[in-house]
C-alpha cells in the first residue's frame, strides 16, 4: 500500500525553564489503510508524537509528510487547512457537542470546512452509517455508543 505518513528525525523540545524532550529522533511510516496504535505509559510522548504527525505541533528537526505534503514546510494558517480539509480525529474523550446529534457532531466540521457538495449533512450521515448500527434517528453522543 502506499505510504500515507513518513516521518524522519523527528525530535520535539519544551522549554519552559528547563528541557525535556519529548521526541527524539522518531522514524515512522504508515501505509494508506494500517491500523496503528500509540501506547505507552503517561509522559512518554504519545500526544506529543500525533501532534506533531499532523502539525497541530511544529517539529524542532526531522520531517513529516502526510500524504506526501511537508508539514514543516507550511505556515500554520496553511496547516490548519490542510488538516481541515485532509484529516480527521478521534479523541478519546471524542470532544463531541452534547447539543447536537451525533450525526451533527460529524456534520460540524465539514461545513468548517467548507464542504459545499454533497451537501455535508448527506456526507455527515453517510459517514455516520458506515460507522455506528443502522438506527431511525441519530440520538445525541451520550445515548450512542460510537466504539
Amino acid at each position: 500500500m502506499a505510504e500515507i505518513v513518513r516521518a524522519r528525525g523527528v525530535e520535539k523540545v519544551y522549554r519552559n525553564g528547563s528541557e525535556v524532550a519529548a521526541l527524539k529522533g522518531i522514524d515512522l511510516d504508515i501505509s494508506a489503510g494500517e491500523l496503528v496504535a500509540v501506547m505507552g505509559p503517561s509522559g512518554s510522548g504519545k500526544t506529543t508524537l500525533l501532534n506533531c504527525l499532523s502539525g497541530l505541533e511544529a517539529v524542532d528537526h526531522g520531517e513529516v509528510l502526510v500524504a506526501g505534503q511537508n508539514l514543516a514546510a507550511l505556515k500554520d494558517s496553511q496547516r490548519t487547512e490542510y488538516r481541515a480539509k485532509n484529516m480527521g480525529f478521534v479523541f478519546q474523550s471524542f470532544n463531541l457537542l452534547p447539543v447536537l446529534s451525533a450525526a451533527e457532531n460529524v456534520e460540524l466540521p465539514l461545513l468548517l470546512a467548507g464542504v459545499r457538495w454533497p451537501a455535508p449533512s448527506c456526507t455527515a450521515r453517510r459517514s455516520y452509517g458506515r460507522t455506528s448500527p443502522p438506527a431511525t434517528s441519530t440520538p445525541s453522543p451520550p445515548r450512542r455508543s460510537w466504539r
